[in-house]
């Protein structure tokens, strides 16, 4: 009798609230709440993005969106999924398609919880 072992893939967004801090002081609060929630929206439709495209086939676009991913996570301290990002790119250079398509599911598994928990945090703070 064989089993099967279901893997529950549960990773927890973690961000820098230094980074927001930071962001804060920088540029002030308001500016800052408004710059959060235009990296949350670039974020957003560029995970959309890579969903609609074949990573292989369109390689250099793909890199371009990801570093768009790194750039907006790392404005706002989203240091797992800026991380997860420069892995999907490791992995394109590498050219392992199995590799590349299981960062990929984790970058849109990470991303959308990591929107999720900034927006979250927003609603609590007010």
């Amino acid at each position: 009798m064989q089993f099967i072992t279901e893997l529950r893939v549960e990773e927890p967004a973690r961000f820098n609230p230094d980074r927001l801090e930071e962001l804060c002081r920088t540029v002030g609060e308001v500016r800052a709440e408004a710059e959060v929630a235009l990296a949350l929206d670039r974020i957003g439709r560029c995970l959309l993005q890579l969903a609609r495209v074949d990573p292989v086939a369109t390689s250099a676009e793909v890199t371009v969106v990801l570093a768009q991913i790194i750039k907006a996570s790392d404005l706002i301290g989203m240091a797992t999924l800026a991380r997860v990002a420069r892995d999907v790119t490791s992995c394109m250079e590498g050219q392992d398609p199995v590799a590349l398509a299981a960062t990929l599911a984790r970058l849109k598994r990470v991303g959308d919880r990591s929107i999720h928990a900034v927006w979250d945090l927003e609603d609590l703070s007010g």
